[in-house]
């Protein structure tokens, strides 16, 4: 007698039922084993998503950022940033600076003891220094951000870091657009569209596994992309940006978007001036045309400014690793030069109140 073959049906039941079991020790193993969850990406594994900002920091997030030649932890706040918590009130007799930018400022790839801004903090003691840094975020982002939220820190100085593709990524960046219109800035008329699936958002945020997933597929689906580019990964890894002298193409944005640009550092430094602070500009190595640009943009709207690129240039000359390996992002020896030269900038200019303003709009490039 033959034996009678179970249903299609039944058969795929029972597999999948038997995955979810085995989905479920998985997850409960590593729970147990306190396995560190792992984050190839740090829009993936550290943002939530934001109906006006289009993302921001997941609140309490704890999670390792690998990428092919560093491994950091990344631990966020409770109010979604990547510092210890600071409380809205301030402390009497303790100036507050609060830092604004995307990834340079979050500061991609490095621990946090590393950070410029935690540098910079114990070098400018007593004073606080918040780190609000978002990867990716553009200049309309963080003028949002700083409406939204970090004004109610009530900060002395707000610097915000200027990365070269911001001014691109103001008008065809995949965030929330705020449009020039007969010389007026018009924000978002819509909700931000998402980046990630709820449903992705959610087993990101609840499950280890499926962060473990996710890491592994995009590692593999890194190392693919290189490996079909150049035949190796790693020797794409010692090329580019390794030496630490990286700086990105010298081509100037379109004027629009320019206009468009300093249109928002002007809302955000009427902003933060209507809150009793202050405005300072910092950016990261960048084309001299550009750099030029903006530092024309300052000395005409008396903002004080510091350039980077001069600093870290003149670091990697000194032997100094800027980058990380195979990575633009600024490293650990980068961090504290960064910090250095920020502190300096921050002291001669006297801009937590020590004194009245002094060389406002000044090219800082030449300064250790």
């Amino acid at each position: 007698m033959t034996a009678r073959r179970a249903p299609v049906w039944l058969n795929v039941a029972v597999a999948a039922v038997a995955t979810l079991v085995g989905l479920g020790v998985i997850e409960v193993a590593l729970r147990v084993c306190d396995v560190d969850v792992a984050s190839y990406h740090a829009i993936g594994g550290f943002t939530v998503y934001d109906p006006v900002l289009g993302w921001r920091l997941a609140p309490g997030r704890s999670a390792v950022f690998r990428g092919a030649h560093f491994s950091a932890s990344v631990q966020q706040n409770a109010e979604g940033l990547r510092d210890r918590h600071y409380p809205y009130e301030r402390t009497p007799g303790r100036p507050r600076v609060l830092v604004l930018g995307d990834s340079f400022v979050w500061c991609w790839g490095v621990a946090a003891d590393e950070c410029f801004t935690e540098r910079l903090e114990a070098a400018l003691a007593p004073a606080e220094v918040i780190n609000a840094g978002v990867p990716a975020y553009s200049t309309a982002q963080a003028v949002l951000f700083y409406e939204r939220e970090a004004r109610r820190y009530r900060p002395d100085l707000v610097i915000h870091v200027v990365v070269p593709n911001d001014p691109i990524e103001n008008v065809i960046g995949p965030g929330p657009r705020i449009r020039l219109v007969d010389g007026r800035l018009a924000d978002p008329a819509a909700i931000a569209p998402r980046r990630k699936a709820v449903a992705t958002e959610w087993l990101q945020a609840h499950s280890r596994v499926f962060a473990q997933l996710t890491y592994f597929v995009a590692v593999g689906r890194d190392a693919l992309r290189i490996w079909r580019a150049s035949g190796w990964p790693w020797r794409t890894a010692t090329a580019g940006a390794a030496d630490g002298g990286y700086v990105p193409g010298g081509a100037l944005p379109p004027e629009g978007a320019w206009r468009l640009t300093e249109a928002l550092f002007d809302r955000l430094d009427a902003d933060i001036k209507a809150d009793g602070g202050r405005l300072a500009l910092v950016f990261e190595a960048m084309a001299r045309p550009m750099s030029t640009r903006l530092l024309a943009y300052c000395a005409a709207r008396g903002v004080p400014c510091l350039d980077l690129g001069p600093v870290l240039t003149a670091a990697v000359a000194r032997g100094v690793r800027v980058r990380l390996w195979g990575d633009p992002h600024v490293g650990p020896a980068g961090q504290a030069v960064v910090s250095e030269a920020v502190r300096g900038f921050v002291e001669q200019e006297r801009l937590l109140g020590f004194g009245a303003l002094v060389g406002r709009g000044r090219d800082h490039s030449s300064e250790p």
